[in-house]
Formats: structure tokens, C-alpha cells, sequence
């Protein structure tokens, strides 16, 4: 089971967004500390939640995949940190509907609700 390393995450005010958070995960049997942002790790909790797994195993998966990714491509060097924000990014675009967009309030000429920027005062120079 994962463990929460660095369980304070501290909030920027200026712009709402947290700083990273770090976790050790248990991956093939050692011990791999991970550095996300909390909503990354809220996003992996409530996917594992979806797919009755834990962070481990799913992280552990999202590894394995990029390594044999890597051997039968050109492309290396991608850090399992990032290649968890495209998966979970990826996994929520999937299930994205525009029922759900339109629930969310989203197209109408304001992106940010509901996200870490929402609270951030707009700036014009009108």
C-alpha cells in the first residue's frame, strides 16, 4: 500500500496551485518515491477507487507499460511522474461528455471554473 511522504502540500496564493506532494510506492517490490501535485494524486486515488485497484498496482501498470513502450520505440527517458499526469489526464478525457461539460459549466467563455485557477481574480486592461 502507499504511503504519503510529504503529506503537507502547500498552496500558492497567487495562483491557487498547489506545490508537489511526494509518496513512496511499492513498484515490483521496491520502494519509488513520486512527486505530484495533490489533484494528480486525488485523480490516481479516484481511478484505482473506479478500477477496484490500489495506487501501487496501478502505478506499477502505468510503469510497466512505458517500459515496454520504450523497448519497441525510439522514445525514452519520460519520468514515471509525468507519464502519470498523461495517464490520468488521459483516463478523464476518455470519460468526458458534453453532457458532463455542460454540467461542469464549461463553454462559456470561462475555463477556469472549477479548477485550482477559479478563485484567481481576471485581470483586464480595459
Amino acid at each position: 500500500m502507499s504511503s504519503v511522504g510529504d503529506s503537507k502540500s502547500r498552496v500558492d496564493q497567487s495562483t491557487g496551485a498547489a506545490s508537489l506532494a511526494s509518496r513512496t510506492l511499492k513498484l515490483s517490490g521496491r520502494d519509488v518515491s513520486i512527486r505530484l501535485e495533490p489533484s494528480y494524486w486525488e485523480g490516481l486515488e479516484e481511478i484505482c477507487r473506479r478500477e477496484v485497484m490500489t495506487v501501487d498496482e496501478l502505478c506499477d501498470d502505468v510503469r510497466n507499460r512505458m517500459e515496454q513502450q520504450a523497448r519497441h520505440s525510439s522514445r525514452s527517458g519520460v519520468s514515471l511522474a509525468n507519464a502519470l499526469r498523461v495517464f490520468v489526464v488521459g483516463y478523464f478525457r476518455q470519460a468526458a461528455t458534453e453532457r458532463g461539460h455542460a454540467r461542469a459549466g464549461h463553454g462559456q467563455g470561462r475555463p477556469f471554473i472549477a479548477t485550482p485557477f477559479d478563485t484567481v481574480p481576471a485581470t483586464s486592461d480595459t
